[in-house]
């Protein structure tokens, strides 16, 4: 093995590893080998065998091909510490294949860097004390940006997002405090990964917070130490671009004046609001609140409510509509109905895209194909 190999194997390795939030000894240990001959070997001094090779690819859950790749590039990931809760390593792994994966069939299909990522707005550090203004202030730029208006409501933010550029993951995750995580790399773009056994109320904040911080904090996104605690402003900033991208104020202005007036808002009126602008009780509590609408003591008294209903939902929004109707215009499935049907990937290659087993995908594109027989019948 060459010295150019050695190192690019090396380089990858380290990469994949630092990923994974796995550190040098607990995985030199599982090689079984020292951790000062793991650092030769990703430091490209030490060649790797093929067989601990082959080892380091199951622990990674890597295809070996990973190692060999000369621009190799991991997404990098940032880390929700309001929740002090690590994504698991399979979990990291699982959001990266996805990532990739939809790279891969927007390669395959022909229509790659087609659709532009939303803009930057980098947060300046010596703005630090007026950081939620200047979240006030994005939310509404990008409200403008895609054309939402000062006071409609986001239909379905899943689709909304998609079709701008963000790829978004949607999978149960058996770590409940987990809501959701964003990454972003120049080869793979914004992604967001939504844990779907939340409520649908949940789901759609946790993809405004990501996507504030794919906004306003880019710079922060690096493989950082999973234990290391990114800055607390930084979240109060991402929730508060995502109350006013979803609630935005104007709208809740207009909504009360047609619906309520000046009178006292009883209980009808906030699920009504909560319906219109498909938002959690939390959310449009919180709103109502800070529009001096109803007082600290009722806010409160609902905030408690919803933590009461735990993983469900006062009055709850229709969940599998919302879903279906993002999966049926979902940009990352019509590429690959577009790739399997135009015989561009084999049901084998689609299955392993898709993270499904070989009938479950057979199944699938049998349903597609069916639904083209029956359009030019």
């Amino acid at each position: 093995m060459g010295e150019n190999l050695k190192q690019l194997v090396g380089r990858n390795l380290r990469t994949a590893r630092e990923t994974a939030g796995i550190s040098q000894e607990p995985f030199a240990e599982k090689l079984g080998i020292s951790r000062a001959t793991l650092s030769a070997i990703e430091n490209g001094h030490v060649a790797i065998d093929s067989t601990k090779l082959i080892q380091a690819s199951r622990i990674l859950s890597r295809p070996i091909t990973d190692f060999f790749r000369a621009e190799a590039e991991e997404l990098a990931l940032l880390y929700r510490s309001a929740e002090k809760i690590v994504p698991e390593e399979q979990l990291r792994v699982k959001f990266q294949n996805f990532c990739e994966a939809y790279r891969e069939l927007e390669e395959i299909v022909g229509v790659a860097d087609n659709v532009l990522p939303p803009p930057e707005y980098p947060f300046a550090h010596h703005l630090h004390s007026k950081a939620l203004n200047f979240a006030k202030q994005v939310a509404s730029s990008e409200r403008d940006r895609l054309q939402l208006g000062k006071t409609e409501p986001i239909a379905n933010i899943f689709s909304l997002l998609e079709e701008n550029g963000v790829r978004i993951f949607d999978y149960e995750v058996d770590q409940p405090a987990l809501f959701g995580l964003s990454a972003f790399s120049k080869q793979y773009g914004p992604c967001i990964l939504v844990n779907s056994k939340n409520t649908i109320e949940r789901q759609a904040f946790t993809l405004a917070h990501e996507y504030g911080h794919l906004l306003m904090h880019r710079d922060r996104y690096r493989n950082l130490n999973p234990t290391q605690d990114s800055e607390p402003d930084f979240e109060a900033m991402a929730d508060e671009f995502a109350g006013l991208f979803l609630v935005p104020l104007d709208g809740l202005r207009d909504f009360l004046t047609r619906t309520v007036g000046d009178r006292k808002i009883a209980l009808e009126d906030i699920v009504a609001a909560k319906h219109h602008f498909k938002v959690s009780l939390k959310v449009i509590s919180r709103r109502l609140f800070d529009e001096k609408r109803i007082p600290e003591s009722e806010k409160d008294d609902l905030w408690k409510k919803a933590g009461q209903l735990g993983h469900a939902e006062l009055a709850p929004l229709d969940r599998h509509k919302i879903i279906r109707d993002w999966r049926e215009t979902s940009r990352f499935y019509t590429l690959a109905k577009k790739a399997v049907l135009g015989e561009m990937i084999s049901i084998g290659k689609l299955s392993e895209l898709l993270d499904k087993n070989v009938l479950e995908t057979r199944s699938r594109v049998q349903a597609w194909r069916k639904e083209l027989t029956f359009a030019s019948a």
